[in-house]
């Protein structure tokens, strides 16, 4: 008898498309939002928070937390992907450590950049008097 687990493909709990002109988040229980490709900043993903997304599109921050991120910063590399929904419940099941899913999103707005030409610039301060 082989009591060794069956290891089965994991499954991406966002869809994607080729060439889509917009992204949708669901925070599933406030909000979704929509925003244009068109508007993309940026995406940060750091070594040291394999859990963690951070996206700006236009004057908007969108934070991802989630399980296996990888193919989903993928599908942000590539501008493939077309919505993705937080799936909180997927967390809990063992069953699912093969998975690309989100388990929470958080909106925001970016801050301000800096005005164009302005980067880098030094500034000067009277400290004495």
């Amino acid at each position: 008898m082989n009591d060794k687990p069956v290891q089965r493909k994991g499954r991406q709990y966002f869809d994607t498309v080729v060439s889509p002109s917009h992204v949708t988040f669901d925070d599933g229980k406030e909000q979704w939002r929509n925003f244009p490709w068109s508007l993309y900043v940026e995406a940060r993903w750091e070594y040291a928070e394999p859990d963690f997304l951070r996206i700006e599109i236009g004057d908007h921050m969108i934070f991802l937390r989630g399980h296996n991120l990888g193919p989903l910063k993928q599908a942000i590399e590539e501008h493939t992907l077309l919505r993705v929904r937080s799936r909180p419940e997927l967390e809990e099941d063992r069953a699912n450590e093969p998975d690309s899913f989100v388990t929470g999103i958080v909106f925001r707005t970016a801050a301000p950049r800096p005005a164009k030409g302005t980067e880098g610039q030094q500034f000067e301060f009277n400290l004495m008097g």
